[in-house]
């Protein structure tokens, strides 16, 4: 269900092309969606990945400035830009952007929907829940203390020459999204990306509701187990459980073999009768089939002459033999002048 809306709130065909799906931990989106506090902020298990005390109080520092009272040190002229400077080295030094290279292309996808941001606010909302959750912390951290810093009057210029919010563009964008092969183009993608981030941050950030209670209420339906006799009006309940009773262990073996070879199978008897794929495609699948399970593929063809009697092959006609090569026997070919020059 989560692949099937983000895959339609991008717009795509397929997600083959923007994301590899082996690489998705189901862990890490359950506990972005469950894991968090009043705030929306994800909770972490593991404590030691969370951000360092000496930065978090920086970071409040700024986003609450002129109120610093996690910070010990005496202010002085040029304070806030040495706090400034010491939250972008520790972001600047990690060895991966916080929405990771696997899924760069997953979120550079989503920049061709910034002219609808309804629907790109959707599709970041979705997307951020692959992050592993303590990027997802951080992240939400750093970019809501971008926006403050942005938004407050009363904090000092950081720059003489850059204006504050395209200064928190310019020193973040790095470590928020970059490629691993970085080229030119992903500094204009990131910054596009991470202005609209700062705009948007609060919802962007936030667990998606619509999707969290879609997917609850198809959990609840496949946990109702109900049973509907035909002719009868209203649902029956399952009856309750019975004893079971032991079986000898050459009934079991059986019974798990059975069990298991029966619906295989029927799946390859499935390839075997399909007339939609084409010989190439059906050999292939045989292949695979043959390599997962070698002993249902042997019940089905015993004997090498058993499987070619499913691909007959045609029989070559041979050239008509030319009536003038008969007319003459075939003559050795002879050098009879060197053609050097």
């Amino acid at each position: 269900m989560y692949f099937c809306r983000l895959q339609k709130v991008l717009g795509l065909d397929s997600l083959d092309e923007v994301l590899d799906t082996k690489l998705v931990n189901s862990k890490h989106i359950i506990q972005n969606v469950y894991n968090v506090n009043k705030q929306g902020i994800v909770t972490l298990e593991d404590k030691s990945k969370e951000l360092p005390h000496w930065i978090l109080s920086a970071m409040k520092c700024l986003a609450n400035w002129p109120s610093c009272s996690d910070l010990k040190q005496p202010t002085y002229s040029g304070f806030e830009r040495d706090v400034f400077k010491t939250i972008v080295d520790y972001f600047g030094q990690m060895k991966e952007p916080l929405l990771t290279f696997h899924f760069f292309d997953i979120f550079v996808s989503v920049l061709g929907l910034l002219q609808k941001p309804s629907k790109a606010v959707e599709a970041l909302q979705i997307s951020c829940l692959l992050l592993p959750p303590e990027n997802r912390k951080r992240l939400q951290l750093l970019v809501r203390m971008m926006a403050r810093i942005s938004l407050n009057q009363d904090l000092p210029p950081l720059s003489e020459s850059v204006r504050t919010r395209t200064l928190m563009v310019q020193a973040f964008s790095r470590c928020i999204l970059c490629s691993k092969d970085e080229i030119d183009l992903d500094e204009l993608l990131a910054a596009k990306l991470v202005s609209f981030l700062m705009d948007n941050y609060q919802e962007i950030l936030s667990v998606p509701s619509a999707l969290k209670s879609s997917i609850e209420d198809h959990v609840v339906h496949l946990q109702r187990v109900q049973i509907k006799y035909a002719g009868a009006d209203s649902d029956v309940p399952l009856p309750p459980p019975s004893f079971c009773h032991q079986i000898s262990t050459s009934e079991f073996e059986y019974q798990r073999a059975t069990g298991s070879q029966e619906p295989l199978s029927a799946l390859l008897e499935e390839i075997v009768m399909n007339k939609e794929i084409s010989v190439k495609d059906k050999k292939k699948k045989l292949k695979q089939f043959q390599k997962s399970y070698p002993e249902v593929y042997r019940v089905r063809f015993p004997t090498p002459e058993t499987e070619a009697m499913l691909f007959p092959e045609k029989t070559k006609q041979k050239p008509p033999i030319l009536m003038w090569a008969l007319k003459k026997p075939f003559q050795p070919f002879h050098r009879t002048r060197s053609f050097r020059m």
